[in-house]
């Protein structure tokens, strides 16, 4: 599906491709679930027309990597913002509020990472579920193929507005 928008967005003088990058597990729409992306990664995203990376490690586990994934992200042209998940950090119900303030900001696909992917995407499990509550199988709707922990997506999810 995502091939053939991006040949009809190419009829239309839209270039845009997909990503061609070992480190997107996953995609959904414009919403991609990665692993931890290298610098090449970070070139593919930017190719393919992503606009946002948010990124769900932790703080301690950024600052080990060998490249400073802010300025790597921004050099190239893309918004980078974080929110953690695990260690210190826990996981929250207000990533997802502000996940969900992100991504009606962005206006083209924005790639979600973390290690392996698995944090960004029970973030991103807990944002379509506050979208709608009736949702039970958030990681089918993605087609997330790793590890499905309810318990973390419930922690993430904020209670329902009244």
């Amino acid at each position: 599906m995502t091939h053939f928008l991006v040949s009809l967005l190419s009829l239309f003088g839209v270039a845009m491709s997909e990503p061609n990058s070992d480190s997107i597990v996953s995609r959904h729409g414009e919403v991609w679930l990665a692993s931890q992306p290298s610098e090449a990664d970070l070139d593919a995203w930017a190719a393919a027309g992503a606009v946002l990376v948010v990124n769900s490690r932790t703080p301690e586990e950024t600052a080990s990597l060998p490249f400073d994934m802010r300025a790597a992200v921004e050099s190239r042209g893309m918004r980078y913002a974080e929110l953690p998940i695990g260690g210190a950090s826990g996981a929250s119900p207000a990533l997802t509020g502000e996940l969900a303030r992100l991504l009606a900001a962005s206006d083209g696909p924005v790639v979600m990472h973390c290690r392996s992917g698995t944090r960004s995407a029970h973030l991103y499990a807990a944002y379509l579920i506050t979208g709608d509550r009736a949702l039970s199988t958030p990681f089918d709707t993605m087609n997330w193929p790793g590890g499905r922990d309810m318990g973390m997506v419930r922690a993430l999810t904020p209670p329902p507005v009244e």
